[in-house]
């Protein structure tokens, strides 16, 4: 395949390049496919093109290239003015998230240029009309690789292109000098196609990046969340199970921690207590085990409340995380004893704090067990969250109804 088949890759207009495509050793040689391909090609200033990326087998991988092939000359201490063939790939690095540009240089049409890691590597190149020199440094990947302009100023050249503008360039290897132009020909168009939006500058670079790890944090803690939800599905496989999670938080060989994931994947099969049934519970004392966001569950540590009929919330003590108990004026005989108020309204517990007056109105989930309750907020999309788990006590702080593994 030589030049007949490089024309029909371009026109054929793979799919945009998606996984990362470095300059490496192995990907070195995967290009390299392609550029032998494209050895003898004259050179078509104005055409750029998609070109299919295949591996050492010749096999397609899936992932192309913007690609073009221009003629060019070059000296060294052995030529002056000598034949050039010049192939320019642009991809996007969807690692540093910027795009790359990166030359194959053919010596006479067809001898790769040879450098050493020793030999300075450079890219000067004019903008359209303007006589300014902007300089790059290059990369490579000794001793007849590929070179490509380093860090991010290769997309300050795409960028350029993009927006219409030829660039003269030349390119110095050590004693040699390669002289080529780019046009900017169909370059936006492919560049549009890609997917990955116009070039940027160096703002926009970080702000497109920042933008991208904000995704890529969102996605890691989907897939966080997947997986810790597929643990809570091994251990926790009912409701009895769940209760168990949140209140042996002593039993070290419990994983009461996957009880909050299992919530919110189950959320619709705990039934939502009516306002009658929340009225033939509160006023009472209860327990409450505060779900730890951090950890996904709950470390034991809670307070003990009562509700009473004249919709008082009272403190009464504190629960430490090893389960003992003090009493709230043990704790500090000053804080008061009455620590805010409660009601029942439109199906929904309402507890008013008096320290900053806030108003926190909580969904109440039964859990089919006499005593125990769930305390959830409903978010502004309608997701159902626990909070708390609250468990009934007696007159003499002990829980109405012992819970019981089965």
């Amino acid at each position: 395949m030589k030049k007949r088949t490089l024309a029909l890759a371009l026109a054929l207009g793979c799919v945009f390049m998606s996984p990362t495509l470095s300059y490496g050793e192995e990907n070195a040689e995967v290009v390299s496919e392609i550029e032998e391909d494209s050895s003898t090609d004259e050179g078509n200033n104005n055409s750029w093109g998609k070109v299919a990326v295949v591996d050492d087998f010749g096999d397609a991988t899936g992932q192309s290239v913007i690609s073009t092939v221009v003629s060019g000359t070059f000296s060294n201490t052995a030529t002056t003015g000598s034949d050039l063939l010049v192939t320019a790939y642009i991809n996007f690095d969807e690692f540093d998230y910027c795009y790359d540009l990166s030359f194959k240089l053919l010596e006479y049409k067809d001898t790769p240029a040879t450098y050493f890691s020793s030999d300075s590597k450079e890219l000067k190149i004019k903008v359209g009309s303007i006589n300014t020199v902007y300089e790059y440094g290059l990369l490579g990947e000794e001793p007849n690789g590929n070179v490509y302009v380093s860090g991010s100023s290769g997309e300050d050249i795409v960028k350029y292109l993009y927006e219409g503008n030829d660039i003269r360039c030349v390119l110095n290897l050590g004693s040699s000098k390669y002289s080529f132009a780019l046009e900017a020909g169909n370059i936006a168009e492919l560049i549009d196609e890609g997917g990955y939006g116009a070039p940027l500058d160096e703002e926009g670079r970080k702000e497109r990046k920042s933008e991208h790890e904000i995704e890529e944090a969102q996605e890691s803690s989907r897939k966080k969340q997947e997986a810790e939800l597929a643990q809570a599905e091994k251990v926790i496989k009912s409701k009895d199970d769940f209760i168990a999670a949140y209140v042996n938080h002593t039993d070290a060989d419990n994983n009461y921690e996957s009880g909050f994931y299992y919530f919110k994947a189950h959320a619709d099969e705990f039934e939502t207590l009516t306002e009658e049934e929340l009225s033939s519970i509160f006023p009472c004392r209860f327990r409450y085990y505060t779900v730890n966001w951090a950890i996904g569950g709950t470390t034991g540590a809670g307070e003990l409340y009562e509700y009473d009929a004249d919709g008082n919330t009272k403190q009464l003590g504190s629960f430490g995380i090893d389960d003992s108990y003090r009493t709230r004026e043990e704790i500090n005989p000053n804080w008061p004893e009455i620590d805010g108020s409660w009601r029942i309204e439109d199906g929904k517990l309402i507890r008013t704090i008096t320290s900053g007056n806030q108003e926190k109105r909580y969904i109440v989930k039964s859990l089919d067990r006499d005593g125990y309750y769930l305390l959830c907020f409903e978010s502004a999309t309608g997701e159902v969250n626990a909070v708390m788990m609250i468990v009934l006590y007696d007159e003499n702080n002990m829980p109405l109804y012992e819970f019981t593994e089965n």
